[in-house]
């Protein structure tokens, strides 16, 4: 609705096939029932939920509740996947619904959800990638790639989400170091004969705007790998 005029289609009194209209209504309006209780699949201590468009599809779902308690349903504020515990909203999720069950049903619930703009999320829920490429073979302690952090973000722990190829092998086992503002956080690790990185991260580590992050290579360096290319999943 629009004010006093509406702009949308209105069912009138005398109309035939009003469920046309009304089916069309709900369907130009569902991008805000996303993760909205479905009642056809809500049974038991089963809680069904809708499905829509948020960073990607995410279908009609279905999350299993705890017995005898309350549980908090939220949304990844990344990923849009539904999960629940029973101890509280987590931060930097988003809350949906606040139920309470009996010993084989739900007792009540209540409507937690809040329409905010992906670029308005909770500190520490936004997306932010890091890329880096070093062409050719590094030389031995040379710097691969370095970047002036914008803004202050979080590189979580182990890199979750990350990942590091190149496009030739490692001869031998190879490791490259991660540091921010030259002190080492962290490695990029390729095995004999790959091409694929794995991360050594032993704890998640934040930067503010202005700080410094690097990726130096090895002493003596590996004769072959060469064409890196590193993509770090943070958040902000």
């Amino acid at each position: 609705m629009s004010n006093s005029t509406t702009l949308i289609d209105t069912i009138a009194t005398n109309q035939s096939s009003k469920e046309v209209l009304a089916n069309a209504l709900f369907d130009a309006a569902s991008p805000a029932m996303l993760w909205a209780r479905r009642a056809s699949t809500s049974s038991g201590l089963t809680w069904g939920y809708y499905g829509g468009w948020y960073n990607g599809q995410i279908a009609n779902g279905t999350v299993t509740l705890t017995a005898s308690t309350t549980n908090y349903l939220m949304a990844d504020a990344a990923t849009g996947a539904v999960t629940a515990n029973t101890t509280g909203f987590t931060a930097g999720k988003i809350p949906l619904y606040l139920v309470v069950t009996g010993a084989t049903m739900v007792t009540s619930y209540t409507d937690e959800r809040s329409y905010a703009p992906a670029g308005l999320l909770a500190p520490g829920s936004t997306p932010y990638d890091l890329l880096m490429f070093f062409p050719g073979v590094p030389t031995a302690n040379q710097v691969m790639g370095r970047i002036i952090v914008p803004r202050a973000i979080t590189l979580p722990s182990g890199l979750t989400g990350s990942y590091g190829s190149s496009i030739t092998s490692a001869a031998a086992a190879t490791t490259l170091t991660l540091a921010k503002n030259g002190t080492s956080i962290g490695t990029v690790n390729f095995a004999s004969g790959s091409a694929s990185a794995t991360f050594t991260f032993a704890s998640s580590v934040s930067f503010a705007a202005g700080n410094v992050l690097t990726l130096t290579n090895q002493s003596p360096a590996d004769s072959a790998l060469a064409n890196v290319s590193l993509t770090l999943a943070a958040t902000r």
